[in-house]
This record gives C-alpha cells, structure tokens and sequence, in this order.
C-alpha cells in the first residue's frame, strides 16, 4: 500500500470522467482518509474512479484518478459535555455531506457505483437519498455501552449520563442498518458489540495489512537523532495514540517498574502523544504520564519517549524491539497490534478479547493480566531471556498475517464484493 502524494503534488479538482468504463466510488469520512486511504488507493490503482469526501477546509483536488472533496459542516448548536452533543453533531455532519453530494449530482453529472461511509458520525445517513441507486457500504467499528449481548448482562456499572450519551450515540448508528446494502466490520470482537439482530446484519472483514512494508529486519537497530542503542541491547516497546488507561499504558508502567527493579540489560522505547485519545480527558496541563512518573519509581535513563513518529521510524522501532507491548480494554482493535504482528514483534498481550482474536498465547504472541505488574515484568523477562522460543513466536505472528489479514488478499476479498453488488 502507497500512502496518498503530498498535496503539493495535485491538481485542482475538476468533474470526474463520467464515460462509464470504470467503476466510480465514493468514500465519506469525517476526519480524513481514515480506514478508506489504502484501499481507496488500491482500487485507483486497478483502474477504478475513487473519490475521498471529507470534512474541512482544504481545497478541492485531483490525483491522478484520485478526487479529494471537502465538506463544511455548520457550527454546533450543543457543548460536547451535553449528552444531545452526539444527535447535534450528526445533523451537522450529515447536512455538509449532503450538500457536498447534491452538488457533485447537480453540478457535475457523479453518479457513485460505490459508497461507503464511516459510521458514526452521520455523513453516510443521507447517501440513498442523493443516489438511491448506488450500492451503499456502512463501515461499522463500535456499538456503544457495556451491555454484553451474549451474556445478557452489563459488564459494568454505568451512571444515567453515560448510559444516554451512548443511547444516542447508538442512535446515530442504528440508523445506517434501514439504508446500508451491506455493513462492514473489521475484527470479530468489534461485530460482537452490536445486538443480535443488528449483528447478524454485519459482515466481519479485515482491514488488512501492508505485510511488505511492516515486515522483519533483523537487522534493524534503533539509531535515532533522538535515541541511539547500542546492538546488542535488549529493547522493551509500547506504541499507541495516547497515553491513557484504556490501551493500558498506566499498568505497563506498572510492569516496567517492576521488570526495572529486578534488570538493567535491556531499553524502553515509548511511541505515545502525551494525550487521551479515549475515554475521560484530564485537566489542562495534567496526564497520565505525569500521574504515573510522580506515582512510580522509574530509571528514566533507560526509558526514552517520544510522540507517535513518522511510519517509517515506528516500523523500525518495532523491528529492533526484543518484546512489544499492546494493551487495551475491550474496544476498537489498534491497527498497530496487526502492523507489529506483520513486522514479526513478539507481543505481550492483555487478556482482553480485541486482543486475543488475533494472538493465541505462546502460539503467537504472548498473553498477560494487565493488572498483574508481576505477571508482566514474568513474560517480558521471559521473552528477552529465550530467544529461540521467542524466535518461533514471531514466526508464527507474520505467518498468521499473512494468511488471514495481507493487504493484496483482502482488496481483492472487498473488490469482488464490490462486483458482486454493482452487478446485483
């Protein structure tokens, strides 16, 4: 997969070849490319029309047979603290891509064979209503709440507030189901979310994974303008958005202090935006790796922190790392557990169902407690001091990618299925 050319490389939009050869599709989405860039990307390549539609400012542009639209939504009429925020925000995104598409129908003759949306957010509520022809796709990743529909229980106990917020939060979302040809959705834990009747509904189908460029380099070192290790150091590693306790980074603080007391043979690289990207925000100036520095007793000597990096630098760090850490509470399934796993990264898992849909432990990867600091310093310790077991792990890691989640087999998986409904 080819990451889209920098702008400074396009031309001005102009209205698409309409001479019906290829196929046309849309994508929509509220924040950017999203899930949709690469293979968005992938179908241009193979000769399609693709066009990306998007929230914001930017200008209007074309790529090769790559369109870039923009969106406008009005000012919000809520704060984000009211729980009608979430109904209010839809509107307005729906509004925007609504009239985004009513020009590109009115204006310029587009006739999308293709859409599909990011859910969620309500910029795909309205696709049938422009082109009640096209075959629409909802691109589904999160059923809100803590109702768990197999067992017929709550996991946890929620106040009133949170328990609406998600209500219309879910609102938003249901809505896709009367209008979708067909709902997406990429791990099996995510579709397990949504109640029974509405999951049946879903087609569970990779993301799928660049595994040439996420893959193995034994030789990879981390040498850095920001750290340089020596070869030969052992090297601990944790990457995600945020630094907040729903992808674990307090408790693999935990762990590494423990692991730090009993060894110093070994680095911590830490690839994290001192930020929460989920779950509740923290006062201005405040986060949890202030709260975690002032609570532990780390050597901050042998840990080195940055903010998420340029990918080619990340898929180096997890090249050279001896064991890599991805934690999470059950919820939306990092990209970057499949893109470690892909690069052949020994990964020590939370026991958490987003993670062991994809790693079996120490067939694959190895599981922990997440709240057992003891359990993780144990299964880190193990990892650095048995090579060869650990070689056979990683093995199996890339292996299993490249069977069930390689990115060339799962777009052509998406584009016969995008065939076979032009066709139905």
């Amino acid at each position: 997969m080819t990451a889209l050319p920098p702008q400074g490389d396009a031309q001005p939009v102009a209205a698409p070849d309409l001479d019906g050869a290829a196929p046309k599709v849309l994508f929509l989405h509220r924040g950017g490319f999203g899930q949709f860039e690469f293979l968005g990307k992938w179908l241009a390549d193979q000769g399609w029309h693709v066009t990306f539609a998007m929230a914001g400012d930017g200008e209007d542009r074309k790529q090769g047979n790559i369109h870039i639209r923009h969106f406008r939504p009005r000012n919000l009429g809520l704060p984000r603290h009211d729980f009608r925020h979430v109904l209010d925000y839809a509107a307005v995104n729906c509004m925007g891509a609504a009239e985004l598409m009513d020009r590109m129908l009115h204006d310029e003759g587009y006739h999308p064979d293709i859409v599909m949306a990011h859910v969620g957010w309500g910029v795909g509520l309205s696709v049938k209503q422009i082109w009640p022809r096209c075959r629409y796709i909802a691109y589904h990743e999160w059923y809100y709440g803590n109702w768990n529909w197999d067992k017929q229980r709550a996991e946890l106990p929620a106040d009133h507030v949170t328990m609406v917020g998600d209500r219309m939060r879910n609102l938003v979302i249901g809505g896709e189901f009367d209008l979708a040809d067909d709902n997406w959705c990429p791990t099996r834990f995510q579709a397990s979310r949504f109640p029974p009747k509405l999951r049946a509904q879903v087609r569970v189908i990779s993301d799928g994974v660049d595994c040439e460029k996420h893959s193995p380099d034994p030789e990879a070192r981390i040498d850095f303008d920001w750290v340089r290790l020596p070869k030969g150091r052992k090297v601990l590693t944790y990457a995600t958005r945020g630094m907040e306790p729903l992808r674990g980074f307090p408790q693999f603080l935990r762990g590494l202090e423990r692991l730090q007391s009993q060894r110093d043979d070994f680095d911590t690289v830490i690839l994290a935006n001192e930020s929460v990207s989920y779950g509740q925000q923290l006062p201005q100036g405040d986060s949890w790796w202030l709260r975690m520095v002032a609570e532990l007793d780390l050597d901050h000597s042998r840990i080195h922190v940055n903010s998420m990096r340029p990918r080619e630098e990340y898929v180096k760090v997890l090249q050279a790392s001896h064991a890599h850490v991805y934690f999470t509470e059950p919820f939306v399934t990092s990209w970057s557990l499949s893109e470690a796993l892909a690069i052949g990264a020994l990964i020590i898992g939370s026991n958490t169902a987003p993670v062991t849909e994809m790693v079996e432990d120490m067939e694959n990867g190895i599981i922990v407690d997440m709240d057992d600091p003891e359990e993780i310093a144990e299964m880190i310790a193990w990892a650095f001091d048995n090579p060869e077991e650990a070689a056979a792990l990683r093995q199996e890691a890339r292996r299993r990618i490249l069977e069930q989640h390689e990115a060339g087999m799962v777009f052509q998986q998406k584009r016969a299925l995008l065939q076979a409904m032009m066709a139905g």
